[in-house]
């Protein structure tokens, strides 16, 4: 393919896939928790976008998809998978606790912004499911794929990393400037995580239960904790 042809296939699946929500998000964010006809509608229509998404990658067919991380898991990806989640929540812990340290008004101000939570605890199964495929969608298009398509444009791995980045963080403006920081941090971490290992399920499935937990996280934290304990990020 040649590099127009690498680019517009990028820019199609971004405007397809990813765009819409983006837009909608900035101009109607969402008001409300996660409700189970959102999750529903999320899960009935990811599952297809990803694999759609894989399909014009080229990832079917004999030994394709080990080149965007579809591999045959392993014992250990489960350990690495844990250690990742553990990432995910170190990363964000400087920034909690900033917005704790900070003035009142400094940390209203950046801690503004819709955050996710649940109806009731009967929803996390439904949750876990939404997490794996909100996982997977993210992190095959803006990881793997994306890093590799950058690679083939002969793009420098940290220029790529910064633009799949980039691409992430603009998805989360609705959930204001901390958000915004958050997902930029866990963007950077998965990309190094997925440039090391080449393995989606590792950084899908770390990235499903980090939003699974967070959903859970804001069932069990008590109402009146500083909004820096509420930070969900997806």
């Amino acid at each position: 393919m040649s590099r127009f042809g690498v680019m517009g296939e990028i820019l199609l699946l971004f405007f397809t896939f990813f765009l819409p929500g983006y837009i909608g998000q900035v101009f109607g964010a969402p008001v409300g928790p996660a409700t189970t006809t959102l999750m529903l509608q999320t899960i009935i229509t990811g599952v297809p976008q990803i694999l759609l998404m894989a399909y014009v990658a080229g990832a079917f067919g004999r030994g394709a998809g080990a080149r965007w991380g579809f591999v045959r898991p392993q014992a250990r990806d489960a350990l690495r998978t844990l250690l990742l989640v553990a990432g995910c929540f170190a990363v964000m812990t400087p920034f909690v606790v900033a917005l704790l340290l900070l003035p009142p008004e400094w940390s209203k101000s950046l801690g503004n912004g819709f955050r996710w939570g649940l109806e009731s605890p009967a929803q996390l199964p439904l949750a876990l499911l939404f997490g794996l495929t909100v996982g997977y969608r993210e992190e095959f298009f803006f990881r793997a794929y994306l890093l590799q398509r950058l690679d083939e444009l002969n793009f420098p791995v940290p220029y790529a990393v910064a633009a799949s980045t980039a691409l992430f963080c603009v998805g989360h403006i609705y959930e204001g400037v901390m958000g915004i920081l958050v997902a930029a941090s866990l963007g950077v971490l998965f990309a190094l995580v997925y440039q090391r290992l080449k393995n989606l399920h590792v950084i899908a499935v770390a990235h499903g239960l980090y939003n699974t937990i967070v959903l859970l996280l804001g069932l069990i934290l008590p109402r009146g904790l500083p909004q820096a304990f509420q930070g969900h990020i997806f």
